[in-house]
């Protein structure tokens, strides 16, 4: 029987990192038991680092020592034009000296790394894609339409595409608009681009509901609807339109809350608070490590999930979709965001609302946190129910491991 090819796991980011954390070291270590695993990872100088990021770095790469995964640890530079060529001649390294058959890019950058090594050797390539970054650009202003940059750019994202072997999406609608796209035609084979959402390891869940509620008793919310953000203030994931949502519930006289989980920082949180008007006492804000984010969100009683109307929305399945469900919170969701929509008036899991209309979107939200499915905690049991049987970490694993294993047999 063919041994399993090692894979080298590839990351643009440092292994501290939420994404390495989060997607890719747990997959890397739970899938280690069945063949051999390389990662590659960006770090920056220790003396950089604050102690409790060094002790996370220390205790991760113990971790996947433990496992016997091997750890290269490549210098963050600060150029992405440096950069690149010291991933490819790593990844080029480990393909030629160090037995790696599969190359598993997490994302774009990566993946460019990857690129030439694949090309001129027989590692197959893995382009877990996660995003339309070239889209998101262009979204954000970098990129602009009728460029030789954005032409460019392009050319190469459908170069990464037909060259790999595998390439992952996060969902169904991700998968058809590839297909459907004019500028790709012909240059992947359907069964290729696999769909693999955004699961969670629901063991991080567990044991949890004291601690949550020891919380909730701190922050005086015991007799209050507590609703839950966690991410970024990208305007992307509206996050404004939600605090002014919030805002005219509670002058409605409804006793609701809004915690707000908000990284890197939470001032433009609080900043966005004060402008439209939300008061101290109706929010809380917070930054956590990701190991605190369970008990965070269990002390909630919904899950806050809006985003702009865009094509890289569109497509996306964002894991905090994933996480409210696992910690029992109802989505308060808009439409259009990967395939949650679906998932919610399937499983019956939350509710939908146009983030564009707040005063309606308000009395949507008001008539939910009043309804006996919601004040039951019937509500909350079928969120659970529903990570467990569609969006276990488990379903994604046993995905992985067969790519890994078609590419063997290839």
């Amino acid at each position: 029987m063919k041994r399993p090819g090692r894979v080298l796991y590839l990351f643009h980011k440092s292994l501290t990192e939420p994404i390495p954390r989060l997607h890719g070291i747990d997959q890397v270590l739970a899938l280690a038991a069945k063949r051999s695993f390389t990662v590659i990872s960006f770090e920056p100088p220790r003396r950089t680092r604050s102690k409790s990021d060094l002790e996370a770095y220390n205790e991760t790469r113990s971790q996947l020592a433990a496992e016997s995964v091997r750890h290269v640890a490549l210098p963050v530079i600060g150029s992405r034009w440096l950069e690149i060529p010291l991933g490819a001649l790593a990844v080029l390294t480990q393909v030629l000296f160090r037995g790696v058959r599969i190359v598993h890019s997490r994302s774009y950058i990566p993946t460019v790394m990857a690129l030439p090594v694949v090309m001129m050797t027989r590692a197959r390539l893995v382009f877990d894609m996660r995003g339309l970054f070239v889209d998101e650009y262009i979204f954000e202003g970098a990129l602009k339409p009728g460029t030789r940059k954005l032409a460019f750019v392009r050319w190469l994202e459908r170069t990464l595409i037909r060259t790999s072997d595998a390439v992952v999406v996060v969902s169904q609608r991700f998968r058809d608009h590839l297909l459907s796209r004019p500028d790709l035609a012909g240059a992947v084979r359907s069964e290729r681009i696999i769909v693999i959402p955004n699961r969670v390891d629901r063991e991080r869940f567990s044991g949890i509901r004291e601690p949550a509620r020891v919380l909730r008793k701190h922050l005086g919310w015991e007799h209050n609807a507590v609703v839950v953000y966690v991410g970024s203030t990208a305007p992307w994931h509206r996050l404004r339109a939600g605090m002014s949502i919030v805002r005219r519930i509670a002058d409605q006289n409804v006793e609701v809350r809004l915690l707000v989980i908000a990284y890197p920082s939470t001032l433009p949180a609080e900043e966005l608070a004060q402008k439209v008007g939300l008061s101290p006492e109706h929010v809380h804000f917070i930054t956590a490590p990701v190991e605190d984010v369970p008990v965070l969100l269990s002390s909630g009683d919904a899950g806050l999930m809006l985003e702009a109307d865009d094509i890289n929305r569109a497509v996306c399945a964002p894991i905090k979709f994933s996480e409210y469900l696992a910690a029992g919170l109802a989505v308060i969701g808009s439409a259009g965001i990967g395939d949650t929509e679906e998932w919610i008036r399937e499983g019956k899991t939350g509710i939908i609302i146009d983030p564009d209309n707040e005063s309606d979107a308000a009395r949507h939200v008001v008539t939910f946190l009043e309804s006996e499915d919601f004040r039951s905690g019937a509500m909350r049991e079928r969120c659970i129910a529903y990570a467990g049987a569609e969006l276990d970490m488990q379903a994604t694993l046993r995905q992985y491991d067969d790519i890994y294993k078609g590419l063997d047999r290839a």
